[in-house]
């Protein structure tokens, strides 16, 4: 009886620390699933964000990005411009900005610059097939979280703050925040971002600022692409950083 106990115990703890996997095709970011390569679309999972040739060079914030993206655009930002705590809220980074290419409501999901094929090059914009459609589709309410109600008005005031530098000056930080060096255990992070034994708080930061991806994975087969892979249970997610 006792080995047993033990035993549970020991797998108990072990699947405490497992992640959820990488695998988009078992997604519904596996956008190929709903377009037909018989009229104008592809069976190809990755085209409809990644490109390995003719990527848009003039997007960092992702890489081999294969959407047109206008960086000029301005969002209404949470708190107009500043958290509760009193930290700055920017526009999204660049690595926000490739989310919103198509979470904004306003960009076509179905959007790419460099078709599959040859010779299907378009820095503009070429339509592939996406529900039967190859005119612009746009990402609909609540999904489309730039966009409230009817028209693109790129609003995010109601959704976590991204851009936003966590903690803020560090020496008079939020007493809700938990410190960047604070380790985490069971999220699906890759690499070292902040160079301290980890995983922690500040790998899950992007130049030191809190964006889409701290929390989501777009290939994560998980729920709502959580990092934290259990889809927030018991609010797992939001008191990893959050010292409520």
């Amino acid at each position: 009886m006792k080995r047993r106990l033990i035993a549970a115990a020991v797998l108990g703890m072990a699947s405490l620390g497992l992640a959820a996997t990488e695998d988009i095709r078992a997604t519904v970011h596996n956008l190929s699933t709903y377009s037909n390569p018989a009229q104008g679309g592809t069976n190809e999972v990755c085209v409809f964000c990644h490109t390995p040739h003719g990527s848009n060079s003039d997007f960092v914030g992702a890489p081999l990005w294969n959407k047109p993206i206008d960086t000029t655009v301005t969002f209404q930002v949470y708190g107009g411009g500043q958290t509760t705590g009193g930290t700055a809220v920017d526009q999204p980074g660049d690595v926000s900005r490739a989310c919103l290419s198509c979470h904004d409501g306003v960009s076509g999901v179905n959007v790419v610059i460099n078709a599959p094929g040859s010779g299907n090059y378009d820095p503009n914009g070429i339509y592939l097939d996406y529900r039967g459609s190859t005119q612009p589709w746009r990402m609909p309410f609540p999904f489309a979280v730039g966009k409230n109600g009817a028209g693109g008005n790129y609003d995010l005031r109601d959704d976590h703050p991204i851009g936003v530098v966590y903690r803020g000056d560090d020496t008079n930080p939020p007493a809700s925040l938990k410190p960047t060096n604070t380790p985490i255990t069971g999220w699906n992070i890759a690499g070292d971002k902040d160079g301290n034994p980890g995983p922690t708080i500040g790998d899950l930061l992007r130049n030191g600022k809190v964006e889409c991806v701290s929390c989501h994975n777009p290939h994560l087969n998980a729920p709502r692409f959580l990092r934290s892979g259990d889809g927030n249970n018991n609010s797992n997610l939001c008191r990893t950083c959050h010292d409520k």
